[in-house]
């Protein structure tokens, strides 16, 4: 669509919320990247490409638009319904909690359950007085090991990841939250760069999507690392490797949370004596397990 090809009708952000929303509906714009409807998904990128504050809508309603504006409106919207690129994407920012991310296409736009668990300093499975060092496996964009941090803000907090570009992201997200003196961020397969290291709490949001489950995505999440999602047939391919080598990190009393999606069955078919705990978070159940160091033992 060209510069004149856009529709000259639309003047207020309530214009171009509304022609967002048929575009969005007219297209089947699939959702899942922290919206549930399209009327949240058009706010979100119309406020945010406007750099209002999405929650504050009445506020703006009837604002007008200049010409420059609506252009870089329109052609995010264009963007977000015909080439499917998600709209955390296209503003750079995405949700968990209630804090905000920069995200763009390096890493997976955040979505875990593991920060609900954080929000509540994942009581009861840990003395956060006993928490000193943590590790967020698969950091991504850095956001389970930024809000680890402010879980427990006494200790000493290390995101990693395989993917250098990832890293980049998380330490703009670093630098957003004033950690730079404080979390620390390693390049790493697994453990491979973190030598002989244990960590009272390891929290990890892997890649557990099937190769079939890939297939089957919508087309916005194929704008994701597919480093970051795909695993294998069953989805266990990280946890193949993972599993195995985790007792060695955890200290003696130490805690991991671990978030496999909808892989219980395929997990439990691979280790079916293993005394895990599913937990429960406000959506969704036998998403995340939680595993002490002591249990680990006979794996």
């Amino acid at each position: 669509m060209s510069h004149h090809q856009y529709p000259t009708e639309l003047h207020t952000v309530c214009d171009v919320v509304r022609w967002a929303m048929s575009e969005m509906e007219r297209f089947d714009v699939s959702l899942g990247h922290g919206t549930a409807d399209y009327w949240e998904e058009a706010t979100f990128l119309v406020l945010r490409t406007l750099k209002l504050p999405f929650d504050r809508l009445e506020a703006f309603w009837n604002a007008h638009l200049t010409q420059d504006e609506l252009w870089e409106v329109l052609k995010n919207i264009e963007s977000r319904v015909h080439n499917k690129v998600p709209a955390p994407y296209l503003v750079h920012e995405a949700w968990l909690t209630e804090h905000p991310f920069y995200v763009d296409e390096r890493v997976l736009i955040p979505r875990s359950y593991i920060a609900e668990l954080l929000e509540e300093g994942l009581e009861p499975w840990v003395e956060p007085a006993n928490v000193h060092t943590v590790l967020d496996m698969c950091t991504g964009s850095g956001c389970l090991a930024i809000l680890a941090q402010m879980a427990f803000p006494e200790a000493q907090v290390t995101g990693a990841d395989i993917s250098a570009d990832a890293l980049e992201v998380a330490k703009i997200n670093r630098t957003k939250y004033g950690l730079d003196d404080d979390l620390e961020l390693v390049q790493t397969d697994i453990f491979s760069h973190l030598g002989k290291r244990k960590f009272d709490l390891i929290i990890s949001n892997p890649p557990y999507v099937t190769h079939q489950a890939m297939e089957e995505l919508p087309a916005e999440y194929r704008h994701e690392p597919a480093l970051a999602l795909e695993a294998g047939d069953d989805g266990m391919d990280f946890m193949r490797r993972f599993m195995p080598v985790l007792k060695d990190h955890l200290t003696e009393n130490g805690v991991a949370i671990v978030e496999i999606g909808d892989g219980r069955e395929a997990f439990e078919a691979i280790w079916p004596n293993l005394p895990v705990t599913w937990l429960s978070t406000e959506e969704e159940e036998d998403m995340v397990f939680a595993v002490r160091a002591q249990d680990l033992q006979n794996l």
